[in-house]
């Protein structure tokens, strides 16, 4: 029996250069070589999957080190051109700059699968099961501009001549880099520049494969029933000039906020818009990720998770926006300000896909969940409302019912976390508040059977608080 990866870019777009290639040739690694795609499985692990017992990997690579098969769906190829200045280049002055091609292949957004990847390998349970976890984790394959979501397909798909196949006949082939048998992991971390100065060609332990296949069919092979995949969640990782503190959350979601919807001139209510729980918040939260729920913490990631979905052009816009500033007025001719706290940050492109891919640590399920982010009541407290924990296990109970989730839940406040709250900014950046205007709580919530997140409640929940992490996974 084979075993069957299922591979979809969700952008609709493929963009990796060959080895032996320069990128100005325009030239697209297509179908992506065994030597890239385990490559991929490899910094995945240290990535995303550290926790992966190194002899479990390597046991996994050694079962998929005969080069596989391949089908693909059709493509076109496109490119965009770039002029970037090089050495001689003078501000203001024509001229001093380099053209640089950027080669991509389009697909169609709506197909189940663009690629599909079998090895002639019959896993034990436990490598499927790992297989299976690792390729969904892949965040892009071929550069990072290709996003794509994997799966492992539970059964095994029958080739044809329609097919890359190793060795094969066709009058279409092409020529891939494959790691030689043993596979060793030491090898496939080896990076270009350290090949380059090693004065080599190529990878050692390497060699090239020759593909063949016959012009496609018009109706590709269907794989079996899958679900349509959805864009909900992209991820960056947050890189600034300084650390970028977990209590100025804040002003790193509002800031991104207006910038995509400025990119998007306004966009869609559903995407953007206001009345969150009107409209069970389908709309976009922008989630910075600190480092753990500390005092102290760093941002270390920003998450854009929209239950309502995102589309293609929403996508491209928000992936776009790269860098992001502090910086305030200006706009009348004078210096405007920075805000204070708000470090010049760069966007790092992580993840795209659902969100319990993008952001497993916010999605349980669990019984028990505790405070990442204070949470910020929606109502005022008033005596004739009971205690304040009954108020406030109350306020909690109509977030969770607006969001469709479980109500039946035991509130607990810490007030040892009340400290901790208190630093964070609990305003937006053009808000007008007195430092004791919101008040923020940490909180345990227990329900009586597992819930799912994520799980992002009260005010200002689409701008990073109220955000709860599972205790009990």
């Amino acid at each position: 029996m084979g075993t069957v990866v299922s591979v979809r870019f969700p952008l609709g777009r493929y963009h990796a250069t060959p080895w032996d290639r320069n990128v100005n040739e325009g030239a697209v690694e297509w179908p992506p070589s065994p030597w890239r795609i385990l490559r991929a499985l490899v910094s995945t692990w240290y990535t995303r999957w550290p926790e992966l017992p190194a002899p479990v990997l390597d046991g996994l690579l050694q079962a998929l080190g005969d080069p596989p098969a391949y089908w693909t769906a059709p493509t076109k190829p496109g490119h965009t051109r770039h002029y970037l200045p090089d050495l001689a280049h003078r501000s203001g002055v024509p001229g001093g700059t380099d053209k640089t091609l950027d080669p991509f292949l389009s697909l169609s957004r709506e197909a189940e699968s663009h690629l599909l990847i079998r090895w002639e390998a019959d896993l034990t349970g436990e490598q499927r099961e790992v297989l299976g976890k690792l390729v969904e984790l892949v965040p892009y394959l071929g550069r990072a501009e290709a996003a794509c979501e994997m799966s492992l397909l539970d059964g095994d798909v029958p080739i044809d001549e329609t097919w890359w196949r190793p060795g094969g006949r066709g009058n279409e082939t092409v020529r891939l880099l494959a790691p030689t048998t043993p596979v060793r992991r030491p090898v496939l971390e080896l990076s270009t520049v350290a090949v380059r100065k090693a004065r080599r060609t190529m990878p050692p332990d390497t060699h090239w494969v020759t593909y063949a296949r016959q012009v496609l069919r018009e109706e590709p092979p269907r794989p079996g029933r899958r679900e349509p995949s959805t864009v909900e969640a992209i991820r960056f990782g947050v890189q600034a000039a300084a650390p970028f503190k977990a209590t100025h959350g804040v002003l790193l979601a509002d800031i991104m906020h207006r910038a995509v919807t400025k990119k998007l001139a306004g966009g869609r209510p559903e995407l953007l818009g206001h009345g969150g729980a009107a409209t069970n918040h389908q709309h976009a939260h922008w989630v910075p990720l600190p480092s753990g729920p500390e005092s102290g913490a760093d941002i270390e990631g920003l998450l854009v998770w929209a239950p309502g979905g995102i589309r293609p052009e929403e996508v491209a816009a928000i992936i776009e926006t790269r860098w992001l500033s502090g910086r305030r007025g200006g706009g009348d001719g004078s210096d405007g300000y920075e805000l204070k706290g708000f470090p010049k940050t760069t966007l790092l492109l992580q993840s795209v896909g659902r969100v319990e891919q993008v952001a497993p640590e916010l999605c349980g399920p669990s019984r028990t969940w505790r405070s990442l982010t204070p949470y910020l009541p929606v109502r005022h407290y008033k005596r004739s409302r009971g205690s304040y924990e009954q108020f406030l296990e109350e306020d909690v109970r109509r977030e969770l019912q607006y969001r469709n989730k479980r109500t039946e839940v035991e509130v607990v406040r810490l007030p040892e976390l009340d400290r901790w709250a208190m630093a964070f900014r609990r305003y937006r950046a053009d808000e007008r508040m007195t430092k004791d205007a919101r008040v923020g709580y940490g909180l345990r919530l227990t329900f009586t059977e597992p819930e799912t997140g994520p799980l992002m409640l009260g005010q200002l929940s689409h701008f990073g608080f109220g955000v709860f992490i599972p205790e009990d996974r």
